[in-house]
């Protein structure tokens, strides 16, 4: 897999500071902890500002983090309100199936527009409006169009997949060797996996879905999906269901509660809908199981 500094490369410098100086916006790349592993191409002084400052910086990252996560579940651009109000866009760098990082432009504001598709990553923070010297630069921030923010983000996603993506591919397959590569990469997918498995064995009783074990994981709902099956042998929402199916059958022979309620307790939105799979897994209904489970412990203790 690759690394974080296999990001670090002329050619995203590159992309990265033509980018910015071609939309006159602000472009930084960064892991996928939201700190920054690029230089800071056309920030704006406020932001700057706002960067030197310990516990706003902090805010900064965290904004970034989220974003580019949310990107990274979604599969496509998101713009976002950061802390301080301005608006910003996350591509997510995703090789080979794995997160590496985010690119992160952006840093205008927007007047008079109200979206849902702005995402608000944190709750925006006014601290910063004590200050006399910060309220000039952010006066000072371009006010762009929507539109313009969106034609942004698609161009500057098409560069990533196309450029820097096969670029980072290149630079891991020079740095390891192939075979080094591929132990490395069935190593860190062995980990994944486990770490996939211990999520859903702590969440598998609330509504968790493929897109969010793929994202505690920092992989693309697409590659975990294809790797969990590869792995297991069974489809994601196959394996959270007999793993759910397993502990409904516990509750139903050690236990009075009802079927309704041992199926929302697991997370089945619906009654019978878990009816169904449990059925399609136990060749009988939960109260059948129940009937002769039950009675069976009984006489037995």
């Amino acid at each position: 897999m690759s690394s974080v500094t296999s990001l670090d490369s002329a050619l995203i410098r590159k992309i990265a500071s033509d980018f910015a100086q071609a939309t006159e916006l602000a472009v930084v790349v960064v892991n996928i902890h939201g700190e920054e592993i690029s230089e800071r191409f056309n920030f704006s002084d406020f932001c700057q500002k706002i960067r030197q400052n310990p516990e706003l910086y902090n805010q900064c990252m965290l904004s970034d983090k989220r974003g580019g996560l949310k990107a990274s579940v979604d599969n496509k651009p998101c713009v976002y309100q950061c802390h301080a109000g301005l608006t910003d866009f996350s591509i997510p760098l995703i090789v080979e199936g794995h997160l590496v990082g985010f690119v992160l432009c952006g840093q205008v504001r927007l007047i008079g527009h109200e979206d849902e598709s702005i995402e608000g990553m944190a709750h925006t923070q006014n601290m910063w409006e004590k200050d006399e010297e910060l309220r000039h630069c952010f006066e000072d921030i371009p006010v762009v169009d929507y539109q313009k923010v969106l034609a942004s983000a698609e161009l500057l996603q098409l560069i990533v997949e196309n450029c820097i993506r096969k670029h980072i591919n290149l630079v891991v397959i020079d740095d390891t060797g192939i075979n080094d590569q591929q132990k490395l990469s069935i190593n860190n997918n062995d980990h994944k996996i486990k770490k996939a498995l211990r999520f859903i064995e702590h969440h598998f009783s609330d509504d968790i879905k493929l897109e969010d074990v793929a994202a505690h994981i920092y992989l693309s709902p697409y590659y975990f999906s294809k790797l969990f099956k590869k792995h297991l042998g069974i489809g994601f929402n196959a394996y959270l269901n007999n793993c759910r199916i397993m502990h409904a059958k516990k509750m139903l022979k050690s236990s009075g509660i009802p079927v309704a309620t041992i199926a929302k307790n697991l997370g089945f939105s619906q009654t019978s809908y878990f009816c169904k799979v449990f059925r399609k897994n136990c060749s009988m209904s939960p109260q059948e199981y129940r009937d002769k489970h039950y009675q069976d412990a009984v006489i037995h203790d």
